[in-house]
């Protein structure tokens, strides 16, 4: 009696291990109404893209880069001249906010500031760099830092942006001067505070002038440190220069975002919305604006200054630094 209980004991626990074993595998595959989620996108249901967006919009928080589209452009502009020369005020210009202090006060802007040009009409997200006045001799520990942030800004940037004003007060640094025309970064010069055009006596210009002092027998340095008295001869003088400058650009930056020259400039780097009109808009076309054989540059022509690729900022960011 004992050995027969003992067998249908066993028999009973055999055949309950086989219906474990059997429904456990039976649950392991995919049934034809549930399948693994990770199959889910592979249905008509659920299209891949859906799913992508599903999660772009699970993990999205501030500051977080956007997927762009495949013609989206994003690049580096750097802000370079002597000191006050209206870097600061064209930044502010530029991005129509204002972001950076300006003063009458030369170096008032001591380390680089990053300003962010966000358009999404015409796909572009444009980072400048507001960079200190440049100094040729860096008399202590600041000035030096001042112009490591230059020297970080000009070998960062895709595009150079050299600042000077109607007398053609000249970049007082030939090593980076001369570092500028062997770059082959593309460039833009902006000659600013033209409204000075209007305080000079022309009758009393007659003796050509240098700035401090450099004109000698050596015929580049008299050109470099020419000083000019009009918006027509700044621009045909920094077109002899910078020979390969896209553009040379009249402003007075301190009128604001409406100036003329600056919504040429803010125009050309965006690549709209309509540039040859907004250069149209400065007037009379000045010799030398352009490079020889160019008589105005287009919106295809516009968009190819900036190079392609995605946002580095969510499109509300205006600097990288507290705003307060």
């Amino acid at each position: 009696l004992f050995i027969a209980l003992l067998l249908s004991l066993c028999t009973d626990v055999f055949a309950f291990g086989n219906s474990f074993q059997k429904n456990r595998v039976l649950s392991s595959q995919p049934s034809s109404t549930t399948k693994p989620w990770g199959l889910r996108a592979k249905t008509a249901d659920n299209d891949p893209s859906d799913v992508v967006k599903n999660l772009e919009d699970k993990f999205h928080y501030e500051g977080r880069i956007l997927p762009p589209d495949d013609d989206f452009r994003c690049g580096f502009v750097s802000l370079i001249g002597a000191a006050n020369m209206g870097k600061s005020t064209l930044l502010n210009a530029l991005l129509e906010e204002t972001l950076c202090t300006t003063t009458n006060r030369p170096q008032t802007t001591r380390h680089s500031i990053l300003g962010i040009l966000h358009s999404d009409k015409q796909k572009c997200q444009i980072c400048f760099q507001d960079t200190p006045g440049v100094i040729e001799d860096p008399a202590y520990k600041l000035q030096e830092g001042m112009m490591e942030a230059v020297q970080g800004a000009f070998r960062d940037s895709d595009i150079i942006l050299v600042i000077t004003d109607m007398f053609s007060t000249p970049i007082p640094d030939d090593e980076l001067f001369g570092k500028l025309n062997l770059s082959d970064k593309k460039k833009i010069v902006v000659v600013n505070k033209i409204d000075l055009a209007e305080k000079i006596n022309l009758e009393n210009q007659h003796q050509v002038q240098y700035h401090n002092s450099k004109g000698d027998d050596d015929e580049d340095v008299e050109q470099l440190y020419r000083r000019t008295v009009s918006v027509e001869d700044a621009v045909q003088n920094w077109r002899m220069l910078v020979p390969d400058a896209l553009a040379i650009i009249p402003m007075t930056a301190s009128n604001g975002p409406e100036d003329a020259g600056v919504v040429a400039l803010r125009s050309l780097l965006l690549g709209g919305d309509d540039v040859p009109k907004a250069f149209r808009d400065l007037g009379r076309p000045i010799p030398g604006m352009f490079q020889p054989g160019v008589k105005f540059i287009n919106n295809d022509e516009a968009a190819l200054i900036i190079p392609d690729g995605p946002p580095l900022y969510d499109p509300d960011t205006l600097t990288d630094r507290n705003e307060r």
